[in-house]
């Protein structure tokens, strides 16, 4: 809200929240909505800077709060996992784990969807309220990152990237849930 009494210096300025944060951010982990996703950096761009730049507020991040990356990556949009933006399994697993640290896992458990929600939709229901995680898929490409309590209560941070696989996307996301069952059961 901004506010100015015409002719004079006085003015009131300040923030107006319709919606708490995790609101918006749950429907976008769930859906992958790509644009809904570059709006956010834009308006998040708009918060930290006061200017829309998406490059400078990538910038900044990378040089502050993100600093830590294990592999520098490339990073030029919202849109997550593309042809552009370059990140490691490592990396995402980096990311998970300073996330955890700083929001704590059951704030993290309310907006990853869990077995056979969003964008794990028909995939995982063994391992519903076990798996937190989001997907990632481009043509010839699927990935998959996020947290695993396991049958013995221990909790694994993973991330799986399939590069250049030449099957469907279904056996490809089926291995990887034969994958992560394992480990479920195993650990």
């Amino acid at each position: 809200i901004s506010a100015c009494l015409v002719g004079s210096e006085m003015c009131i300025r300040d923030s107006l929240n319709s919606q708490p944060t995790d609101s918006v951010l749950r429907p976008m982990m769930h859906r992958s909505d790509n644009f809904f996703a570059e709006q956010l950096l834009l308006m998040v761009s708009n918060a930290v800077l006061g200017v829309m730049d998406e490059q400078r507020l990538i910038d900044t991040l990378l040089r502050s709060a993100l600093s830590g990356f294990p592999q520098p990556p490339v990073w030029v949009d919202g849109s997550g996992l593309s042809r552009y933006n370059l990140f490691s399994p490592e990396d995402f697993t980096w990311l998970l784990l300073k996330m955890k640290q700083e929001f704590g896992m059951q704030r993290l458990q309310q907006l990853f969807p869990t077995g056979n929600e969003g964008t794990l939709r028909n995939y995982y229901k063994d391992l519903s309220g076990a798996v937190f995680a989001k997907t990632g898929t481009l043509s010839g490409q699927v990935a998959l990152s996020g947290f695993l309590n396991t049958r013995r209560n221990r909790l694994l941070v993973f991330s799986v990237l399939v590069n250049n696989h030449h099957s469907s996307t279904t056996d490809v996301r089926r291995g990887v849930e034969r994958f992560l069952t394992t480990l479920y059961n195993k650990y």
